[in-house]
C-alpha cells in the first residue's frame, strides 16, 4: 500500500505515526472482534468521506477554471 502526497497528510512525522501505531494496536488489544471491526467501519467511513470531499472540491476547482485548463494530475 502506498503512501498519500504529503499534501494530505497532517503533521506526524514516520516516527510518530509509527509510535501512534503500536499505541494504538495495544489499546484495541482487549477489544471482541466485533468491537474491532466497529471501530474499523467507524475509520473505514471517515476515510470515504474525505475522499469524498477532496474529489467534491477537485471537481469545483476544475469547474471555475477557464475552459481547457486542467488541473487534474
Amino acid at each position: 500500500m502506498h503512501r498519500e502526497d504529503k499534501s494530505f497528510q497532517t503533521g506526524l512525522s514516520d516516527h510518530g505515526f509509527e509510535t501512534l501505531k503500536r499505541q494504538l494496536v495495544d489499546l484495541v488489544e482487549p477489544l471482541t472482534d466485533g468491537q474491532l471491526l466497529e471501530l474499523a467501519d467507524g475509520i473505514h467511513e471517515m476515510l470515504r468521506q474525505r475522499r469524498m470531499v477532496r474529489r467534491h472540491h477537485a471537481e469545483r476547482m476544475q469547474d471555475l477554471m477557464p475552459v481547457g485548463i486542467d488541473l487534474r494530475i
